[in-house]
Order: structure tokens, then C-alpha cells, then sequence
């Protein structure tokens, strides 16, 4: 009763509070919506396939690379097996291949493989029975999606690996894809990706699934219901990881700040109820219902801010979804689902957010003694106490660890490690505040306070003797600045990075790039040429490694550590001794000095890999490569990656020939200056970077500027008396104000300063990671436009806050009450 008494006197004061906890819960329930439905879905062509074998998948979630296929002859003794497998009516195999339908010189429609026709059956009756004409039975037959408006009949062109085709529509399919004969998908396929089951009607899908798993064993994986979902492109999956990677950021942000920013204004609220805590204390209160007193608080703020957070959270997670979807966050086949205890959870986190930020502040209100309620002064007379203290330097121990780490760290955690340095900085900076911002304060006004004015007196001796509340009021300020400037400094430091660690072509005058394909034929490189590279995959079990095949013409764009890159061109000599005839062919290969080291390989060397094909392969180790970057650790013969891998493709081709789009046109690809090309490498992956720092800015700085309008409300609503005083001793109505504005403009610069310290900290780490990861000299990159602006909205909102209380506490006439 008597915190429901409380809440209803003070909630003008305490609404921020509530508004902040409200964004944080919604942050949280829209996270959470979306963590939930970024689930893999099934692809359209496995939809009627209850349960599907596939090879085993890498150990590394995030290598993005398809599974080691089959090769075609391991594929059909699985075949005739699962066949045989109870319940089950057909096995099919997947044979499918690189293929785009080109009209006009363009590629048409969103295929970008072509399938044997006998796993169009796995997709279901709309594809597996021709809408129109009839199925493909000769290498030159296709079967197009009815969409596009293509009749039987129709000559068309396949833009394949090695270039364009002409083929003969001779039917229709109500659904995507390209469908061909299976001979001639047989023989172009690189290996077989997977196996679909048809069950017969009544068999349950378990019992199948358990069948096929006791056959398949260690050589393949059996997925059925929803875990079908992990057949999803692996375009679709860098893609959904991308989103997690973002929600994950938001929550944990989301987090973090509220409960920094609740731990505050609640320390803040309790300092200024210092006296009628007394007073409850002196009429018999113990520690103990104080404590109780200020959780039933917190939580009342809690529910109440959650329950609005869960509202709006619901009415915003299907919009936030859709820009995940239009900005690249999320694939097409994203959508929201609302499973009830995500919001039962946010609300629950909120609650237990508000409890943990207040928990500090219930602590400090039970050691109130009585005897302060017969005090009149309010005087910090011990700002920093014992505890605040520890917890302050073991905030500042743990910044220094984390940036330590940071710096012997490489790849995505040293973000992660630069946040926790930013993150503990925060921490620090706050509970050091009453013994940092008061001589900050004094040094900042040092050059106008030579004639001693009355303003700059007052700020001065203010700051000093209200030390924690102006800890209080720069606390926010802090926060907002230093997360804006680290999130968006890390963002171009890193750019700098990439920048530095992008492959360019040195000498180039024009580069041929994709146009609306993967990658580029070999029709296409022959019409660039220049030097290019043939990207395949190479697989240590189930591991991928990647490599590349080269040309002579390619050879001397390296720097040879040891051995002879000529030796790529020529076949290894063969083992001594009687060769079986199952021996697995011996490939030349180069190694970068970087991979050596990692892998342990050196010249002369013989290492057992699995091709692109799934078949096994020797390579034999004929030089090892230093100096600047190569496109992948494993260098092959161009033509040995070739007869391996018939649908691998070429990324780009540097080329002295000036532009020539007429060269290319109808190839899926176009020419551009090397300068164009530079610009353009990385335009999408920092579109999404610079999208994804816009959020996390907004995230951190929205909560901030909400504490800093509610932190410079209360403290100005609590100097009512001071400022009734100030008249009474015969200040003016503009002095007085003017003394405010000069004190909270003070606070806020020197806040800002702090957090960008912080901010700078927090990029040094990266910046040394970076450069120890790299080996040359990375710039830290200041956002000097993201600081101003920060600092100048804190400034206008802290001064918009406090004046008008202050305005009404500082009336015309001096008052004597």
C-alpha cells in the first residue's frame, strides 16, 4: 500500500522510467517474434518428400557451404538401399546442375540450376505432371515454369557453366525451376546433394526415417518434418544468419541499456527521497520493508511498462519483419509467427530488468539511518561509497581485460570484445562519475571564471556539492555518446580493414563482373581475357576448403615462397610400386603461406581430399605462395578444377582490354572501369553494415535520450527549493535560469567527453586486433559527425527538460515558502 501510495504521488516523475522499460520490453518482443519465425523453411522442391538423406553437413554452422555431395556411383547404392526400406515407394536422387533461361541477352525467372526430371516428383503433382506439353527425354529438352509464358515448342537458351546452349521447351510445370532429361542431368551433375523418399500411403514418416538413418549410418544425415528446413538454399542461410546477427545485437543492447539506465534513474530517485526514507526509518520502518517498499515499486513500473512494451511489440514485429525481408536481413521466405510465451517471456524479462536496475538503489535505502530525516543540508558529503568504488575499478579491470582480448582475437569477435570494452567502460565511467564530472566540470569552466561571475560560480560549487546527482544526470549522456560513436566507429574502422584486405587488381583497365548470375562462364571469361580464377570446393571429410583453379597466364601474379608454381600445369609423378586401379587421382597443388601454416602442409606433401564431386583425390603439394593475398588457401590447375567440378564458376576477370559490353552481352555478364568495380565490391555488404549501424545507433541512443529527458526532469523538478532560494537571495528569473542552462550544458559536454574517451578506448582495441590480424597498420576511425550530432541532441533535450520545471520552481516574485 504504501509504494502504491508513493507510485501515485511521484509517477509525473517516473514515467520516463515506465516509457523506457516499455521500449525495451517491445525491443525484446519483436526480437524475440523474429527469433522464433527465423526458422529454415522447406524448400518448394522437397515439399512432398516426407523425408530426405542427405550427405553430412560441415561442423562449422557458419561455413556456408554446401554438404560434400555423393558421387554418383555411392549415390545409387543408397538409391537401390533406401529403396528397399519399408513404407518406402521410390528413392529418388537429386541430379541437378548449373543452368539459367537467358531471353533477350537477360537472365529470366529465379532458377539457377537445372534438375533431372524424376525429382520434379519431390516437389509434388503441380511440377511433378506438365501443366502443357510433356516431360524431357532428350539432352535437349527442357521444361520451363508456365510463368514465364514460354508455350511448347520454344527454342531457348541455358546459360551453363561452360556458356550458352540452345535447348527446346517441350513443357509447362505450374512452379519454379528448370527441368531436364536425367541423362543429361546425370552427366553434368556434381555429385548427388540429396536423396528424396516417397512413402507409401499410411506409412508413418518416423519409421521411415528411422529405417533410412539405420542404412545410410555415418555416410549421410536423415531429415524429415521441419528439419527439412536445413535443404534451404545456402544463400537463403548466410542470409538468415545475417538477421540473427542483428536481432541478437538488438537484445542484448536492448538489454544492457535498460538496465543501466533503470539502475540510474532509480539510484538518482532514491537519492532524492533520502529524507522521507528517513523518516520512515524513524517511525519504525526496518531495513528490510524499505527494501520491500522500493521492489513493490519496480515492480508495479514493471508491469506496467511491460505490458505496454507487449503491445506494441506485437503491432510492430510483422512491419520490422517486412524491412528485414526488403533490406537483405531475411530471405524471401521469411514470415512472423507468434508463438504466446515469446511475449510472456519479454514481459517477465522486463520485470526482472527493472528489478535488477533498482536492486542497487533498494540496497543504499535500507542502510538509510533515522537520525538523516533530522537533517536539513542535502549535502553529498560521501558521493562515492565503499561498494560503488569496487564495483567501479572491477568495471575498469574488466574494460582493460576485454580490450587485451580484443586485441589477440581476430574475425567477428573482435566486435564482440570492443562492445564488452564499451560496455564495461559504461559501467565504469557511471560509478566513477561523482568523483570524474565535478573536476571535469570546474576544469571545463576554468577559462570563465576569471571574473568570478555568479553563474559560473554556482555551476562550479553545485557540481561539486551535489555530486551524485550530476553523476545521475550525466549518466545517460555517457551512454547515448559513447555507443553511438563505438557502433558507428567500428563500422569504419572495419571498412578501413576491408579495404585494405580486398583483393584488387593491380594494372587492370577494365573488369568483367556477373550480370544477374553467380558467377561467369567460361564462355564469358574467354570473351574478358584477362586473368581470372575458377572457384570450386574442396572437402577435408566433411570440412570444405577453398580453392581455386588458375592458368599459366595467372602464375605470375604470385610470389612463390618455395617450390615451383610451374609444376601446377604437369602431373605429379606417380607412387612407386604397383598403382591400384581405385587410387585416387594425385593433383598438383599450391598452398598459400597463411594455410600452410594453419594446416600444416609443406612442399612435397600428399594430403587425401574429397573433389567437388564427391570423389576422392590426391594433392600433392608443389609450391607454397607468399606475399600479397590470394583468392583462396588452395591453388589447382584450371583444367584439373574443371574436369572436377563442370558447373564451378568464375567470380570475376581482370582485364587490360578497355571496356567492351558488346563482348559479353548474352553472356550474364558486363564490363566495368576498375575504378566502378572497386566501388561496387563491397556496395551491398556495406549497404547492409551501414543499415544495420543506423539500427543499433538508434537503438542505444533512443534509450539514452529517453533517460536524459527523464534524468534532467527530476533533477530539476528536485532543486525546486534551491532555485526558490536563489530568489529570495535576489537573483534574477533570467540569472537563475541562465545558471541551469550554463550547469546542465556543463554536465553534458563533459558526459560527452567521457563517452567519447569511452568510444575511443573501445576503438583502439579493434583497431589493434585489426592490425594484428592483417599485418599493416589499421586507422582508427573517429565518427567526428556521429559525435556532434549526439551531443548536440543530449544538449538540446537536457536543456528543454530542465528549464521548464525550473521556470515554474523560479516564478516572477520571489517567494518566502
Amino acid at each position: 500500500m504504501i509504494a502504491l501510495a508513493s507510485l501515485r504521488r511521484r509517477w509525473p516523475e517516473l514515467v520516463g522510467t515506465v516509457v523506457t522499460l516499455a521500449v525495451a520490453v517491445a525491443v525484446l518482443t519483436v526480437c524475440g517474434l523474429l527469433f522464433f519465425s527465423a526458422r529454415p523453411v522447406v524448400p518448394d522442391r522437397y515439399a512432398a518428400a516426407p523425408v530426405v538423406v542427405r550427405p553430412v553437413a560441415p561442423t562449422d554452422a557458419e561455413a556456408f557451404t554446401e554438404p560434400r555431395p555423393w558421387p554418383v556411383e555411392r549415390a545409387d547404392a543408397l538409391v537401390a538401399g533406401l529403396a528397399r526400406v519399408d513404407g518406402v515407394h521410390a528413392a529418388i536422387p537429386v541430379h541437378r546442375f548449373y543452368a539459367q533461361l537467358m531471353l533477350d541477352g537477360r537472365p529470366a525467372g529465379a532458377a539457377q540450376d537445372a534438375t533431372g526430371w524424376p525429382a520434379a516428383a519431390l516437389a509434388g503433382p503441380a511440377t511433378a505432371v506438365p501443366a502443357s506439353g510433356r516431360a524431357p527425354a532428350a539432352p535437349g529438352e527442357v521444361v520451363v515454369d508456365r510463368g514465364l509464358g514460354l508455350a511448347p515448342g520454344a527454342a531457348v537458351t541455358l546459360l551453363t557453366a561452360a556458356g550458352p546452349e540452345p535447348f527446346t521447351v517441350v513443357g509447362t510445370v505450374d512452379g519454379p525451376g528448370l527441368w531436364v532429361s536425367d541423362e543429361l542431368a546425370r552427366a553434368r551433375a556434381v555429385g548427388v546433394p540429396a536423396i528424396g523418399l516417397l512413402t507409401r500411403d499410411g506409412t508413418g514418416v518416423a519409421a521411415v526415417a528411422a529405417g533410412a538413418a539405420a542404412l545410410v549410418g555415418e555416410d549421410g544425415v536423415v531429415l524429415a518434418g521441419d528439419d527439412r528446413g536445413l535443404l534451404e538454399p545456402v544463400a537463403d542461410a548466410r542470409t538468415r544468419w545475417i538477421g540473427m546477427q542483428v536481432l541478437s545485437a538488438l537484445s542484448a543492447l536492448g538489454v544492457f541499456v535498460s538496465v543501466f539506465i533503470v539502475a540510474s534513474t532509480f539510484a538518482f530517485a532514491t537519492r532524492r527521497r533520502h529524507r522521507e526514507l528517513a523518516l520512515l526509518r524513524l517511525i519504525g520502518a526496518v531495513p528490510r520493508q524499505v527494501r520491500r517498499m522500493i521492489h513493490g515499486e519496480v515492480l508495479v513500473l514493471g508491469l506496467a511498462g511491460g505490458v505496454l512494451g507487449v503491445l506494441a511489440g506485437l503491432a510492430a514485429a510483422a512491419p520490422f519483419g517486412g524491412w528485414l525481408v526488403r533490406t537483405g536481413f531475411e530471405p524471401a521466405t521469411f514470415t512472423v509467427t507468434y508463438p504466446p510465451l515469446v511475449p510472456g517471456a519479454a514481459l517477465l524479462v522486463g520485470v526482472l530488468v527493472a528489478q535488477a536496475g533498482a536492486w542497487a538503489a533498494a540496497r543504499r535505502a535500507a542502510r538509510i539511518s533515522p537520525l538523516d530525516a533530522l537533517r536539513e543540508a542535502a549535502l553529498d558529503d560521501k558521493p562515492m561509497s565503499r561498494t560503488r568504488w569496487l564495483a567501479g575499478l572491477a568495471a575498469l579491470a574488466v574494460a582493460i581485460l576485454s580490450g587485451v582480448a580484443a586485441t589477440r582475437t581476430s574475425g567477428a569477435n573482435l566486435g564482440t570484445y570492443a562492445l564488452y570494452v564499451a560496455m564495461a567502460l559504461v559501467a565504469a565511467g557511471s560509478l566513477l562519475a561523482p568523483v570524474l564530472v565535478p573536476p571535469a566540470v570546474r576544469l571545463l569552466t576554468a577559462p570563465f571564471a576569471r571574473g568570478r561571475g555568479a553563474t559560473v560560480l554556482l555551476v562550479r560549487q553545485h557540481t561539486r556539492t551535489a555530486a551524485r546527482r550530476t553523476a545521475s544526470t550525466a549518466a545517460p549522456v555517457l551512454l547515448s555518446v559513447a555507443f553511438a560513436v563505438v557502433v558507428g566507429g567500428m563500422v569504419q574502422t572495419t571498412t578501413a580493414f576491408y579495404g585494405l584486405n580486398r583483393v584488387t587488381a593491380v594494372g587492370a583497365a577494365s573488369v568483367v563482373v556477373p550480370d544477374g548470375t553467380p558467377g561467369l562462364s567460361d564462355a564469358a571469361v574467354a570473351a574478358g581475357g584477362g586473368h581470372s580464377a575458377l572457384a570450386t570446393t574442396l572437402y577435408d571429410g566433411p570440412e570444405p576448403l577453398a580453392a581455386v583453379g588458375v592458368g599459366s597466364a595467372e602464375h605470375g601474379l604470385f610470389t612463390v615462397a618455395s617450390g615451383d608454381l610451374a609444376a601446377l600445369s604437369t602431373q605429379p609423378p606417380a607412387k612407386t610400386g604397383e598403382a591400384s586401379p581405385t587410387e585416387a587421382p594425385v593433383l598438383a597443388a599450391a598452398v598459400t603461406e597463411a594455410f600452410a601454416e594453419r594446416v600444416g602442409w609443406a612442399v612435397g606433401d600428399t594430403h587425401p581430399v574429397s573433389g567437388p564431386d564427391g570423389r576422392p583425390h590426391t594433392l600433392h603439394v608443389v609450391a607454397v605462395l607468399s606475399g600479397g593475398p590470394a583468392p583462396a588457401g588452395i591453388l589447382l590447375d584450371r583444367a584439373a578444377v574443371r574436369t572436377m567440378d563442370p558447373s564451378a564458376l568464375t567470380p570475376v576477370v581482370y582485364s587490360v582490354r578497355p571496356a567492351d559490353s558488346a563482348a559479353v552481352r548474352g553472356l550474364g555478364a558486363r564490363w566495368v572501369t576498375a575504378a566502378a568495380y572497386a566501388r561496387e565490391a563491397g556496395d551491398e555488404d556495406d549497404r547492409l553494415v551501414w543499415v544495420f549501424t543506423v539500427v543499433l545507433i538508434g537503438v542505444s541512443a533512443g534509450f539514452g535520450l529517453l533517460a536524459v529527458v527523464n534524468t534532467t526532469l527530476m533533477a530539476a523538478a528536485s532543486r525546486a527549493g534551491d532555485l526558490r532560494v536563489l530568489r529570495l537571495s535576489g537573483a534574477t528569473r533570467r540569472q537563475v535560469l541562465g545558471a541551469l542552462a550554463a550547469e546542465t550544458a556543463a554536465v553534458v559536454l563533459v558526459a560527452g567527453g567521457v563517452g567519447l574517451a569511452v568510444a575511443v578506448a573501445a576503438l583502439a582495441a579493434l583497431a589493434r586486433g585489426l592490425t594484428v590480424q592483417l599485418g599493416v597498420g589499421v586507422p582508427m576511425v573517429v565518427p567526428w559527425d556521429t559525435l556532434a550530432a549526439t551531443v548536440g541532441v543530449c544538449l538540446v533535450l537536457a536543456v528543454a527538460a530542465a528549464l521548464p520545471p525550473a521556470a515554474r520552481s523560479a516564478p516572477g516574485a520571489p517567494r518566502a515558502d
